[in-house]
């Protein structure tokens, strides 16, 4: 019996194209995207939910995240309605791209009106055709109708902090009728404090590279984040039953998500080649300090304030 060859979906092409061509890149040549420090610890819905209306709980050892959706006016029947919380990559991509503008601007106010939605997509290494930017503004009006309770679990205490996304956004009428999708949000204060103090700085390469894979996502995120603060000689040790709570709750037999989260690994190792992590088995992984996707060096050239 032979053995067909099986040609590459024009998706997986595009992806390995993309993960070939950023890791041609010199790091220095790198632009750069900047996620909120929690963000790279507990993260969005991997999918859309069910009910428009349901929670999205998730963790990471002692750090929790509920995102909760809000609701909008319905302008026909005048009811509260629920329009689902964001979800997958794209969610992921666009939160990320407004952090970068606020981080860069410095400032909470983002434009996302028509005109400049448009570049934004662009930018964002999407076309600019009408069901991409259909999705986007669907994906800014789910992060703009949410709230994050955050919640620390500590030994002798709890904290928690509420925490939007966005504290407000502005909806022009079109006809007499309000338009589902803001045209310009502001950044809650608290989250916009948190992000300038903790931007993780990502690889735009890299992130366009993994840009149909929420976990490979949420695993480069983690990494760029935890990797450069664990102390030189000191590694991490990390169960397979932690890292399943945190990246695959959607499996119910720890081997088939030691499988995923193993192919998923290459991929993600593939872009962020300095990161030092050893499999221990059916017992774990070990992390080691590693350099930042990012050379720390650049992050600090970007962000000094141009004289």
């Amino acid at each position: 019996m032979t053995d067909k060859k099986q040609d590459l979906s024009k998706v997986a092409k595009r992806r390995g194209k993309l993960i070939y061509e950023a890791f041609q890149e010199e790091p220095d040549d790198r632009e750069m995207l900047f996620q909120a420090a929690a963000m790279c610890q507990v993260y969005l819905p991997k999918k859309e939910l069910a009910d428009p209306s349901a929670l999205w709980e998730t963790d990471s050892g002692k750090f929790s995240m509920s995102m909760i959706p809000l609701p909008i006016t319905n302008q026909t029947t005048h009811k509260s309605e629920f329009i689902g919380l964001p979800y997958g990559t794209r969610a992921r991509i666009i939160l990320a791209n407004i952090n970068t503008v606020a981080v860069q601007k410095q400032n909470r106010l983002i434009d996302v009106s028509s005109h400049n939605l448009t570049q934004f997509v662009k930018e964002m290494d999407m076309t600019d055709g009408g069901t991409q930017i259909a999705m986007v503004r669907e994906q800014i009006a789910r992060l703009s109708n949410c709230i994050m309770r955050l919640t620390f679990d500590g030994e002798e205490w709890q904290d928690n902090s509420n925490m939007p996304i966005v504290s407000r956004f502005t909806v022009f009428k079109d006809g007499g009728r309000v338009q589902r999708w803001p045209e310009q949000i502001e950044l809650s204060e608290q989250y916009f404090n948190n992000l300038v103090e903790h931007a993780v700085p990502l690889a735009r390469t890299h992130i366009a590279a993994l840009s149909n894979n929420s976990t490979a996502f949420d695993l480069y995120c983690f990494l760029a984040h935890r990797l450069h603060r664990i102390p030189r000689g000191k590694p991490q040790f990390l169960a397979w039953q932690t890292l399943k709570d945190q990246f695959g709750t959607e499996y119910s037999r720890m081997v088939d998500f030691r499988a995923s989260f193993k192919r998923t690994w290459q991929i993600v190792k593939s872009l962020y080649t300095d990161a030092r992590i050893e499999e221990k088995g059916t017992r774990g992984l070990m992390l080691f300090n590693s350099p930042t996707p990012i050379p720390k060096q650049l992050v600090i050239s970007l962000l000094t304030p141009k004289v």
